[in-house]
């Protein structure tokens, strides 16, 4: 017969400690922690249950932000080991040497494992990047030695990075050359004058990384349509 296992003590508390970053930052369900930060509700299950090293580090750096922290703030919420006695003051010297030496350990812990997370990252968007780091200096040479050599040939080689990009969640404003209606919320004009819903050249790209705002695009003004006031 199959037994129902409890889940340990540690994952109680670490889905206690999520439950209030969570209704710190407005979240009132596991389902849209996982929609605000464009990540699985396996990988939320995961933060309550698992082992965090399991979890890619943009994968914490999602759920970190999406709840208004840094990823080394969160993780250090939802890492720390609950302690029972916690409850009695100590006033014993032995006790207290106990106790600094068990939050050094800890810290120590925090930055190791932080640091691994950071590495694990690095080297899985280095893989997703593998294309371009072969061929792009490769094609810059050929570029210099041939300078007939058609940009275009090189755009291709762009292509991993741009991949690499929209997984991230970063969401371009407007299109180079592009003409718009101003908007001064996503476009910051480089000269002249604009009212909103001028129309407007785009110079420059902006951002957005999910939801919020990382840069307005640069654009400049042009003159109104023949007939326009």
């Amino acid at each position: 017969m199959t037994r129902l296992q409890t889940p340990p003590e540690s994952a109680t508390h670490r889905t206690d400690r999520l439950r209030a970053l969570m209704a710190q930052a407005g979240i009132s369900s596991f389902r849209e922690l996982s929609r605000r930060a464009g990540v699985s509700q396996w990988q939320v299950r995961q933060v309550r249950t698992g082992a965090l090293s399991n979890l890619r580090w943009g994968v914490l750096c999602q759920l970190s932000q999406a709840l208004n922290l840094s990823p080394s703030q969160f993780v250090a919420v939802l890492e720390r080991e609950p302690n029972p006695a916690a409850a009695q003051p100590s006033h014993s010297d032995e006790e207290r040497e106990s106790l600094k030496q068990e939050y050094q350990r800890l810290q120590r812990q925090l930055n190791q494992q932080s640091q691994h997370l950071r590495q694990e990252f690095q080297r899985e968007s280095l893989e997703r990047l593998e294309s371009f780091l072969r061929f792009w200096y490769t094609a810059a040479a050929m570029v210099q030695q041939n300078p007939q050599l058609p940009a275009k040939n090189l755009l291709p080689l762009i292509r991993p990075v741009e991949q690499l990009f929209e997984d991230w969640g970063l969401i371009p404003i407007g299109d180079v050359q592009a003409i718009v209606p101003y908007n001064p919320q996503q476009h910051q004009l480089k000269q002249g004058t604009a009212t909103p819903g001028d129309r407007v050249r785009i110079t420059h790209r902006g951002y957005y990384h999910r939801e919020h705002l990382l840069w307005r695009a640069q654009v400049d003004p042009l003159p109104p349509h023949p007939g326009q006031p």
